[in-house]
Parts: structure tokens; sequence; C-alpha cells
């Protein structure tokens, strides 16, 4: 762990003294911004990406055909967001960069920087992944995957700071992104070297300890021997104390994207990304503490104890640190007692090659190879199961790496097709992932060094997916486009769970097996229509279709524990209806309904035990989308995004276990989907000084609204509605003459009201209490006892932070 630690710090001060080299360097002039009279016109905030030109039907302008197909594309329903409008705005992980975009809602992880991405609600049904993540989405930064084969992706890899432009596919996209985007997909843009030209640093602080240094540098360089060069580096560290009782992490990262022309016919593109992050988990609380002690600072909450059971989580762990209940019995502890936290290695490594055959036929091909080791972590939720797979016992300390590879290849041809301008893409694909997980039960009161006890198990297993994509982009007139597509997948997953037993004695262990060896065939067709009647308006229609096989550790959990859990591949067919309105620069909205039928939905639940996944046979989303970038004066600005999300069962029989052996069943059907709110709103209303000598001093203040949603299949849990108000004043000023060319200062005030209110949340199973089968279900009350099982983090209370930038 020691000499790891050292590399990483080794490569980050390698990256910060290249950046200090590219200082030096001489820059380049910027585009000059098109202005209106004196007042700059901005890029919007958010936009639909199939917003044509006048004359040129949606996708086919002559600065897309020297995108990748993924980019911009015409049909598909999906908001760029333009991270310029967020330059005032503190941002200590990506949630705001990502809330700006209608159908996506975030949920607070398991540590200050994990974070639950939703869009549609369907990382929120997903619970916690494994050991941390996002489910249901997939994840690109620069059009290289982020995300592990078996469909995992973490958010700590994120920094805002880095990113010139986030695109949002929303709803299912398995045409375009094959297996795991069932509802959506999100390509993180960073900055390149033309967009930096320079140097840009900048350092904010505030609250509970956060603190953010970064660093920006970039080049754009022409050889007349060599080609055209564009390299950018980018370099964090982050830390903070959190604002809950157990909250603090630190964070360290280095990036580069370069890109080589060697020739005018043949580019290269290399990216690297290097994360270690570092942090407490966040301790989990049932309703009811919640309402006593949200942030769990009191009451003695760091050491266990009966009195302040009713205001504090706490966990039960074998005394001697062996999992076994016959020998050890079970000592209550804190999350501080045991020490728990997450320390983890992330490197990603990925390069592309591009070369035309002619002017409209381009090959690209990709290969990615990511790293993820867990040098010291604790698994959110127990173990617990029969004795023949382990018996009872509390949270697990996690090790061992995650290694993967994915590699792509692709035609892109711009030839006609019977006389009509047309683009066509065909693409075969694979990935795999190797993961060996060692898991160990939790020492007692080993506090900060969260000391590994006894080997409980092991979880040694590969993930695989290959398959193709095709897609057909067709001018069927001057403004009218129709998109066909389809991609097919072929997804194994294998391997093998092993639970240690132990004897009496403690001596022998006698190790049960639990073999996997599963494969999934899935495909997805998609089609769509845009047509662009005039400058102003735009309409689409598209049908689409997602799916998303279930991880080997679904494969091998049941509500018993460790076990055979035969879940089959989550599907989901959706129909989306918008139009897009833009009757001049300074006005963009757009509406978008979405209708999504669901099979064998994959729902994430918890029994104050355990973590355990079910298919959902059949349920059905649906609801409304909603961006605006309004202008109405020189200096203002209002952006809005709104999201209505109707879901609920149409077939489901909830199993609650059995009654004198009988089971019970219970019909969900009609009920509301758990943890997805029906209506999220985010909107901010701001006034930055055009011209003058006051030119470049703004102010804004956002609001943020979530309405109220259940948490249980039964809907006999609510978690309440909440609205938090951020204010923000900030001063941007160029300078002339001068060491630096910019210089940009900022202060914010988040929840200014000190609203306290629920920030993320899991959902719980009901249960059945002993006696007839009639007797009515009713929520855990003694509470949800795991630190990291399903339950309710708190959101941040009012806090307040600042900073400054600087461009050389």
């Amino acid at each position: 762990m020691t000499s790891r630690s050292k590399l990483m710090h080794g490569a980050a001060l390698g990256v910060l003294a290249l950046l200090s080299a590219a200082s030096v360097a001489h820059a380049q002039q910027a585009l000059p911004q098109i202005t209106i009279g004196a007042a700059p016109v901005r890029p919007p905030a958010t936009r639909e990406s199939t917003a044509g030109e006048e004359g040129i039907a949606p996708g086919f302008s002559a600065a897309r055909a020297k995108l990748p197909i993924y980019r911009d594309p015409p049909g598909e329903t999906v908001t760029i967001v333009n991270t310029k409008f967020l330059k005032p705005t503190p941002l200590a992980d990506v949630r705001k960069v990502l809330e700006y975009s209608p159908g996506v809602s975030v949920q607070q992880g398991n540590s200050a920087r994990d974070l639950f991405i939703s869009i549609r609600g369907s990382g929120n049904r997903a619970g916690t992944g494994f050991p941390f993540g996002v489910r249901n989405i997939m994840m690109f930064e620069d059009g290289f995957p982020i995300m592990t084969a078996d469909g995992n992706g973490r958010t700590d890899l994120l920094d805002p700071h880095s990113y010139a432009a986030v695109d949002v596919y929303r709803g299912p996209s398995s045409a375009l992104f094959g297996n795991y985007a069932y509802n959506g997909a999100i390509n993180f843009r960073t900055y390149s070297g033309a967009e930096i030209d320079g140097v840009n640093t900048g350092s904010e602080a505030g609250s509970f300890g956060y603190v953010n240094n970064y660093v920006r540098a970039g080049k754009a360089v022409v050889d007349s021997t060599l080609g055209a060069f564009d390299i950018a580096f980018f370099a964090s560290h982050t830390r903070g104390d959190g604002y809950a009782a157990r909250g603090a992490y630190e964070a360290k990262q280095g990036k580069l994207l370069g890109k080589w022309e060697m020739t005018p016919t043949d580019r290269v593109i290399v990216k690297y990304i290097a994360n270690d992050i570092k942090a407490d988990l966040l301790n989990r609380e049932s309703i009811n503490v919640f309402n006593l002690n949200p942030f769990q600072q009191y009451y003695g909450c760091p050491i266990a104890s009966g009195t302040n059971a009713p205001f504090c989580n706490n966990l039960n762990v074998p005394a001697n640190g062996i999992f076994t209940a016959l020998q050890a019995p079970l000592v209550n502890q804190s999350v501080w007692q045991l020490g728990s936290h997450s320390h983890a290695l992330r490197q990603i490594a990925g390069v592309q090659f591009e070369h035309d055959f002619d002017n409209n036929t381009t090959w690209r091909s990709q290969f990615t190879y990511d790293y993820l080791d867990n040098i010291n972590g604790t698994w959110p939720p127990p173990r617990v199961g029969p004795a023949a797979l382990g018996g009872l016992g509390g949270p697990v300390a996690l090790r061992g790496p995650t290694v993967g590879i994915t590699a792509q290849t692709d035609i892109t041809s711009h030839a006609p097709l019977f006389g009509f301008p047309a683009t066509h893409f065909l693409q075969f694909f694979y990935s795999n992932a190797k993961t060996t997980n060692p898991l160990y039960n939790q020492i007692p009161n080993t506090w900060y060094s969260g000391a590994k006890g006894a080997p409980i198990g092991k979880l040694d297993y590969y993930t695989s997916n290959i398959g193709l994509r095709a897609r057909e982009e067709i001018a069927l007139a001057p403004g009218l486009t129709g998109v066909v597509g389809f991609s097919s997948n072929w997804n194994r997953v294998w391997g093998v769970n092993t639970v240690y037993n132990y004897a009496i004695n403690l001596r022998p262990r006698f190790p049960n097996q639990l073999a996997v060896d599963n494969d999934y065939w899935n495909t997805a067709p998609e089609a769509s229509l845009t047509y662009r009647y005039n400058p102003e308006w735009q309409v689409r229609a598209r049908y689409s279709t997602g799916y998303s096989t279930p991880t080997f550790v679904f494969l091998t959990t049941t509500r018993n524990g460790a076990g055979s859990n035969p879940l089959k591949a989550q599907t989901n067919m959706g129909v989306d209806l918008g139009v897009d309105w833009t009757p001049s620069p300074t006005l963009n909205v757009s509406l978008t309904g979405f209708n999504e039928w669901h099979r064998n939905e994959i729902l994430t639940l918890n029994n104050a035990l355990i973590n355990y996944q079910t298919n959902i046979p059949s349920s059905l989303h649906r609801g409304i989308e909603l961006n605006a970038d309004w202008r109405p004066y020189d200096g203002w600005r209002l952006i809005a995004a709104y999201t209505f999300n109707d879901q609920f069962f149409t077939n489901y029989w909830d199993d609650l276990g059995s009654v004198a052996g009988r089971a019970v069943l219970y019909n969900r059907s009609g009920n509301r989907i758990p943890n997805v709110p029906p209506h999220t709103v985010t909107t901010r209303l701001g006034y930055d000084q055009p011209y003058g000598d006051l030119a470049g001093l703004g102010a804004y203040v956002e609001y943020i609204l979530k309405s109220d949603y259940t948490i249980d299949n039964a809907n006999f849990t609510t978690i309440p509605s909440f609205s938090v108000f951020n204010v923000n004043t900030h001063y941007n000023h160029d300078l002339d003459g001068f060491y630096f060319k910019n210089i940009e200062l900022y202060f914010d005030v988040s929840n200014i009201f000190n609203r306290t209110y629920v920030s993320g949340a899991q959902i719980i199973a009901n249960s059945l209490l002993t006696g007839p089968i009639q007797t009515p279900l009713v929520w855990p009350t003694g509470g949800l006892v795991t630190a990291q099982g399903a339950g309710i983090i708190a959101g941040q209370p009012r806090a307040f932070s600042g900073g400054v930038k600087l461009k050389f």
C-alpha cells in the first residue's frame, strides 16, 4: 500500500512539473466572442444536441461530420451542459454539473464524493452497486469508458473542474452504447489544450474543512514537420472534514489528454487518469435517528452504548474478529470504533487511432485499460446468511483489484444512400474485467486503522461483453433526419463466491463455494425522426430500447445472505416526443415527454440485514422533462431544469418470506416505485454587469426542489419534500499587461435557510410480523441497524465557500 501511495504522489508531482513548464509557453490569442452591442452573447448553459442549422438536416453540419458518431447525434434525447456558466460556482463534486440536465437526479452515496446518479429514476433503484457506484448508466470521459466491464461506475473519479461540457443521454440508449445503457449514458468532456491555451489555476475553500486546489494547462501547436498537437493536463488535490460526523475525505488526481494529427489523414488520441481517494464511510441512519440527530454529532456517537442507541446507528460484530457467533459473542460498535473507511486507487489509460480512407470514410480503433484497487475498504452491506454459507456477521472489510480492458473498432462513412446524404456506422466491441476481492471481518476497537480480522470469504469472478453496433442517419429532406440503430451484445458472468465457516474450536476452516456461470444475449433496436421546421422550431420522435445484465454480486446474494439468485437481464422499451424552441440567440426551451415499459427491472432492497436484488416483472415509467435558458436583458439570465416522474409497478408480487410454511406474497401493482421523487426542479436567476466600470460583477440565487417520495414497496414510508436556496456573488476581470490575464473571485452560501433534509436514501424491504398471514406489513422500526445498508443520509446544512481563479 505504501509503494502505491508513493507512486501516486510521484505521478501527481510529475504532472504538476509539466504544468509549471507549460506556464512559460507563449499564449495564442483566444477566439473573439460574438457580441451584440457591448454585451457578449453567452453560449447556452444547456441545449438539446439535435438543434440543426437552417437549411441543413439535423446532424449533417460540416462540424458534426468530423466528430465521432456519439457526439451531437440527431434523434437522441441528449442534453449538452456547457460548464462555462458554472465558473463562479464552488464545485466540490459533479452534482451541480448534472442537476442542470432535466431527467437527472443525484443522491448522496456512501462517502463525500460518492454519488448515486440517476437518469429518469433508474440509478436510485439500483442501490449501492458494488462496492460503491452508479449502475444502469454508461459513463465515459472524452469517449473513453470509465466504468468497469460489469457496469459499475464511481463518481469519486470525477473532478468537475476538469470538464468543459457534459453530454447527458436520457432514456434507453443501448443501440448506441450497448450493455448497461439501460436508462442512459453520460460523456464528460475535459478541456482541450486549445480551450485552455495557457495555464488556469484555482483554489476553493469553505465550511467543514473543504479545500480544492487545481491547475489546468494546455496548448495547441502546429509543426510543419511533425504535425498538429493538442495537449491538456489537469491536476487537483481536494480534502474536507465533511458536514456529517463521519465524512472526511482526501483525493488526489492527475489527467492527460493528448491529440496528435500525424498527417492530414491520421490522428492519435491518448488518455490517462490517475485517482487516489481516501474517505470515511458515512453512517447511514434510520428515519428515527435522522429526526433526532441527523448529523450524528452528539450523544457520544463515536462510542457505541445502550444509552445512545436511539440517536446513533451502531453495529454488531464478533468480539474476537472471527466470523462466528458460537465462540465470539457479538459486540456493539460504532463506525468510528471499527474505523470504517475506503481507500481506492484508480488508473485508466486509453489510446485511439483514427484514419481517413477518403473524405467520406473514417476508421477508428480504441483500447482502454482500467485498474481499480481497493487498498482498504468496507463493503457497505453486511454478510449474513444460513449456517451452510457462513452464518451471521457484521460489515465486511474488502480488498483487491478489478482489472479490465475495452477494445473497439468501427467504420464511419458519409457516402450518400440512394442520392440522400447519409452517415453509416458499424462497430465491433469487446470488454472484460477480472475481479478478486478477499473479504475479512472487521476487528472491534481499531478506530481509524480499520484493521481486518479473520478472512470470511472471497469474490473471484469475470465479466465480459462482446458484440456489434450499427447506425444509419439519413437526411430525408433539408430539415428532416431519420435514424435507425441496432446493437447486439453477448454478456457472460462467471466466478466463485467462497464463504468460510469456522468449527467450534476455531481451528479448521470449511469453505463453502457458490459458482455462477451465466450468459445473456440482448439486442436493442432504435429509430427516430427529427424535423427542423424552421430556425425556431424543431420536433423529434424516438423509439429506443435498453438493457442491463446483473453483476456477479447480485447473482450470489439473496435476502438470506450468500446464495444463488437467478436474476434475469432487465430491458427497457421507450418512446420520446420532444420539441425545441429557439426564437432568438437569447432563449432556448426544450420539452420532452417519455413513456417507458420496463421488463425484469432489477430492484435493490434492504431488510435491515443485507442488500439484495429482485426482478420486477413489469413496470411503467413516464414523465416530462423541461429545460430553458433565457437572457431577457443584457446581464440577466434564467436557467431552469424540471423533471416529472410518474413510475409505478404494473406486475409485481412482493415475496416477504413465509408463515407456517406458506409463502406470503403481496400484490404491488399500481404502487409507486420507491426512491424516485415525482418532481425535481433546479433553477438559477442571476445578473452579471456586462459593461462599464463594474463589468464582470454579478450575483445569482439558486433554488432546488425535490418532492416527497416513498422508499418502500408498500408505500408506507415517505421521505419528506425539501427546497434549498443558494446565493452567490462573483467578480470576473480581464487584466492587460499583468502577470496573469484574468482573475475571478466568488463567494457562495448554500442552503442559506439551513434546512434539514434527506440527500440520500435507499429502498427498504417491508417486513412481516409473526402471526397470521393477514398480519399487516410494517416498516422495521427497530431501524436499519447496518451502517451501510438501506438507510438515510442527511443533506448539507448551511455552508460558506469561496474561491479565486487565475488565468496565465
